[in-house]
């Protein structure tokens, strides 16, 4: 099977258009068994985020909590286009200028809900440049964001019968304001942790319930929840009340979770 052969077999089979994870997939086949490879981006990911963890210096109390953590047993065991294009996404934040972009991009065509998220990063990008402009000037910072944003446009209309029917399939059956309670939860945890950064943590957090509504809490709740730790992980080195409670309730779904894949072969089984 050549490799336009292949993508027609994948989009059929997946109902997906976005082909980063069906290149990574399509050129390691021959050199690595699925399982094999799958494990490899298991301990990248992983590497990414504990290294993250150590340079905030976060308290190794939490990291039980993080090892049976819900959405990162989801990440490990179910949702492998999301997480290769996150890995990708915290790859792309070890590099600068060019390289960075080009990664962020590839996450994006990997898994276009990401998107979201990589908007979420530029708003610091934006208020700066919004504030060199308001003083008269017009520096590097602008033109690589806009570089950015005419990139993401691209990909977007490249993507677009793909991300039309997504909304559309979504949005009647799990959008709608209920979706939305959720991620509104998480921008007020979100605001609250991220002390004198709070209007950039509005600013972050508030679009994943605008999605929310679209699209449905179940693909956005998960984004919600990194960006509440990115701001409330590094406050009293993650020993406070709000990780505390969020920790303890996504350890608890994280059992069920490992308990229902265990037994009953799918992590989501409703069976207790």
């Amino acid at each position: 099977m050549n490799l336009t052969e292949g993508f027609v077999f994948y989009k059929d089979s997946l109902g997906t258009s976005e082909p980063g994870y069906f290149l990574l997939s399509f050129l390691f086949a021959p050199i690595l068994p699925k399982d094999v490879l799958f494990s490899i981006l298991n301990f990248a990911l992983f590497q990414q985020l504990f290294l993250w963890l150590l340079k905030q210096d976060v308290s190794r109390y939490l990291y039980p909590t993080l090892y049976v953590n819900f959405y990162l047993l989801v990440l490990a065991f179910s949702a492998e286009r999301l997480k290769v294009s996150l890995l990708v996404f915290l790859i792309a934040f070890c590099f600068t200028g060019l390289l960075r972009v080009l990664f962020l991009a590839l996450s994006v065509v990997t898994h276009v809900q990401v998107l979201v998220l990589f908007a979420a990063t530029q708003v610091r990008s934006v208020n700066n440049v919004l504030y060199k402009l308001v003083n008269g000037r017009v520096g590097y910072g602008f033109l690589s964001l806009a570089f950015m944003t005419m990139l993401m446009m691209v990909i977007l209309f490249l993507l677009k019968d793909h991300i039309e029917s997504k909304l559309g399939a979504y949005y009647g059956f799990w959008g709608g304001p209920v979706a939305v309670v959720k991620p509104l939860l998480f921008t007020l945890l979100t605001v609250f942790y991220a002390k004198e950064r709070r209007f950039e943590a509005l600013l972050v957090s508030l679009p994943f319930a605008v999605c929310a509504y679209f699209i449905g809490e179940e693909r956005i709740v998960i984004f919600s929840y990194f960006v509440f730790m990115f701001y409330a992980l590094p406050v009293n080195r993650g020993l406070n009340v709000g990780v505390a409670i969020t920790s303890f309730y996504f350890s608890y779904k994280g059992i069920l979770f490992l308990y229902n894949l265990a037994f009953f072969g799918d992590g989501f089984s409703s069976s207790i």
